[in-house]
This record gives structure tokens, sequence and C-alpha cells, in this order.
């Protein structure tokens, strides 16, 4: 089969990102033949122009688990063709963009990136003709790929025009849309071609959802018929992230890195993603700030955004009596060690879909603290055996991913009770999670 896999940000960096990265693995894995449409910059590392047949994302993927990826397809952003920013599905990314706020205000960017995405659509699609479209983010370049491929344009006389005796210019593939969060997020708080979306979204032959709570909502926003949304979850590749830990969890001489040698650590907290307030990254640091220990360090992995508000956040750190580092993102392989030579992942954050780093943490032997999100503990319970997890009660939120500022301090008292309490649990855990890796989810998806 062929498949095309669709998303308008760059196909790393974010969790979106490494969802496609790796069903394309998968299916490849699979044998089936697939191109990829996707945004990237034109100074981007590890990125190849799109004549090329095989683009590496990270030379340890090909040295490790030899994942060779299909064409890729890129829209080259901040190029004299196309003289503006990526559109980033979250209002603060890992890297520069634009917010889908701004292109409702300016017809001009707005149409600029539209006809570099319809161009690229329209060439891979009369070129490579897919029987399989899966397109990331329910969003508009989502609708807009559903709306060529039902054109005139892509089918010619199947769209109704011709003589009966005539053969279709193409054959309408299918189109299957996935559900990321923060797509869902975008329609409630931008009125950006609301009603378009919707209108097309509910096209889709079949809609995957992480968990029950995003089904609800995609329901009652997108109004997509309940029998066309199929829960897949999350998943996470388990070639890279395992449990390397030989060592006993006490013996910190080998395996862990600590700070300056400061044999006093000997508790690693960790967290990765964006260094952003709605990830809670702000009120992590406060809840550390108040534990009470000379032994523990906190790691934060991440890239930021917003620069002001990355400087907020380091600023915050000045205060801290214990250990803080921030370190650059980095490779799954090099991640795996992170997660490895650290003891508890803490995931603090506002709003989510079904979080992947967690699950990545908990494969690596990592005990768990995170926000108690929509959806996220019906899907560890459903899917998760003998893990170590402790969830923490969210602050009233304002705008989807907003804390309201007067229910801040609670959930920091809250969080630093619960990482606390993590801490001090020394009973045995060893998280079973064969249920979600991305080999099922990817077969889950092509069985609908």
């Amino acid at each position: 089969m062929k498949i095309l896999s669709i998303i308008a940000q760059k196909p790393s960096s974010t969790g979106s990102g490494i969802y496609l990265n790796e069903l394309v693995r998968c299916f490849k894995n699979m044998g089936h033949e697939q191109e990829i449409i996707c945004a990237t910059y034109e100074n981007d590392e590890n990125v190849v122009s799109s004549n090329k047949d095989v683009k590496l994302l990270t030379k340890e993927l090909k040295e490790n688990i030899k994942y060779y990826e299909p064409r890729y397809n890129e829209v080259v952003f901040n190029t004299d063709k196309v003289p503006i920013k990526i559109a980033g599905m979250s209002d603060v990314m890992p890297y520069e963009t634009i917010k889908y706020s701004e292109l409702a205000l300016d017809t001009n960017l707005l149409n600029i990136w539209e006809k570099a995405f319809r161009e690229k659509i329209v060439e891979v699609m009369n070129r490579f003709k897919p029987d399989l479209i899966i397109c990331h983010h329910l969003y508009l370049l989502t609708a807009m790929v559903i709306d060529y491929v039902n054109s005139k344009d892509y089918l010619g006389i199947e769209n109704g025009e011709g003589s009966n005796n005539e053969l279709p210019k193409n054959v309408r593939p299918k189109i299957y849309g996935i559900c990321h969060n923060t797509d869902l997020r975008q329609l409630k708080q931008t009125d950006l071609k609301r009603e378009y979306i919707k209108e097309k979204i509910k096209m889709l032959d079949k809609v995957f959802a992480p968990s029950t709570e995003h089904k609800k909502k995609i329901i009652d926003i997108l109004e997509v018929p309940e029998n066309k949304i199929k829960i897949v979850g999350i998943g996470y590749n388990s070639e890279i992230f395992k449990n390397n830990r030989s060592l006993g969890r006490n013996d910190d001489t080998v395996w862990r890195q600590d700070f300056a040698n400061d044999k006093k650590i000997v508790i690693k907290l960790l967290y990765v993603g964006k260094i952003a307030k709605k990830k809670g990254v702000l009120s992590l640091i406060k809840a550390f700030n108040k534990i009470d220990r000379d032994d523990i360090s906190l790691d934060l992995i991440g890239g930021a955004g917003d620069k002001e508000e990355y400087d907020i956040i380091r600023k915050e750190t000045i205060k801290s009596q214990n250990k803080i580092r921030f370190i650059n993102p980095m490779s799954q392989i090099e991640l795996a060690k992170e997660y490895n030579s650290h003891d508890i992942f803490i995931l603090p954050s506002f709003s989510e879909g079904i979080p992947m780093v967690p699950i990545e943490a908990m494969a690596c032997g990592c005990k768990l603290v995170i926000s108690d999100l929509p959806g996220v503990k019906e899907f560890y319970d459903a899917n998760v055996k003998n893990a170590s997890i402790k969830y923490v009660t969210l602050p009233n939120l304002i705008n989807v991913d907003d804390a309201d500022d007067s229910e801040l301090s609670a959930f920091e008292e809250r969080l630093a009770k619960a990482i606390n309490e993590s801490i001090n649990d020394n009973s045995f855990f060893s998280p079973e999670l064969s249920c979600i890796t991305w080999e099922n989810i990817a077969k889950n998806m092509l069985d609908s």
C-alpha cells in the first residue's frame, strides 16, 4: 500500500513529529511504500533536500535500529518563496514559529501559508497517488487535504462531470486524521476558518483519538460522527527506550553522572519537554525549591520558544537552594540514557493529549509524578501494569491551558508533596508496557 503522511510542522522536535516518524518506521517495516509532506527551515540540521530519496533525522536511528525513512517533501519556510515562519500548533514551540492566531488576523500571511502547502499537496498527490493519507492534527492543513482530494481537479469526472463511460482521473484515497490535543485547543481559541475546518474534518474516513476524553471533545467541538472515531492512545519505541540499569538503584558510582561529582546528590529528578509556563515548568521549579533536602537535583531537557518566558523561568532557578540544570534537546538514543540515569520523571503540564515522554521514562525504569490530565490515568490504568505513578490535581484552567494564577501556589504545594512521596516510596515497581508499542498502534490504525 502507498501511504502519504502529512504534518504542518517539523517532522521532529515535538511529540506529534515523533508520532509521525514512529508510524513511518512501523509502516516501512510492514513493507508499505511511503512519502511525507512536512514543514522545515532551510538551515535545519539533518534536513535533506526533497529531491533526495532518503532523509535520516538522526545518525543514531540509522546505526541502532536500521531506520531508513522514505522521501520527505518539505515546504521550506523563511525563504524568498515562503517568507513566513512555520505555524505552531502550540503558541509556544521549541523552535521559531508564527501563531495560527496571527494568520487569522493577516490575510496576506494566511495566503502565503496556504499557497505553499497547496502547491506541495497538488504536486505530491498527482505524482505519488497514495492509497491512504494520514494527516496529523485535525486542523487547517488536514481540511485543505480533504478539500483537494475530493475536488474535480484531483478526481476529474468522479466528481460528477464527464461521460459515465470515462474513467476517473484519480481514485480517491482513504484519509485518516490523528488528534494530538493541540488541534482541539486551536479550534476553541483561534477563529481561523473554524467552520471550514469543521465541515471538512467530518469528511475524514477515520479519526484517531488519544483517549476517551479526547473522543468526547472531538464529537463536541468538531461534530465528527462517533462511529468514525477510534481510540488508539500513544506509543513508545521499545527498541530505544528500555531499562539498562544493570547496577542497583542505590549504586551511583558508574551510571549516575552527578553535578560536579557531588556525591550528596543521590536522587535525580527529570523533566523533558518545552521550557514553558503552560508545561508547568515554572511551577515545577517553585515546587522543587519547597523540598527541604540537599540530596536531590533536577534536570530540565528541552528547547524554548518564548525567550522572555524562558528568561523568567531561568531566573527562578537563582533562588534555588538545590541543584537545577538546563539541558538542550537531544536525540532519542541520548534521551534514553538520561532516563536511565534518573530516578523520577516529572510532567507538571497543564494540558496534554496522552503524553509520550512519561511512557518512555517508565520504560527506562523511572518513577513518575505527573499532572492528573484528562484521560491520562484512565489510559495508564488500562495499558500499564506495575508502575509507580503519583498524580497531582491540576489548578483551575482558563482558556484551555492557562492556569488560574490564584491557584498556582496550592498546585505547587501538591506537586512538592507528590515528589516527596515518590522519593520516599521504596516499594517494588517494574512497568509492563507491551500493550503500547508503536507497532501495535500502527497495526491498529491500518486494521481500521
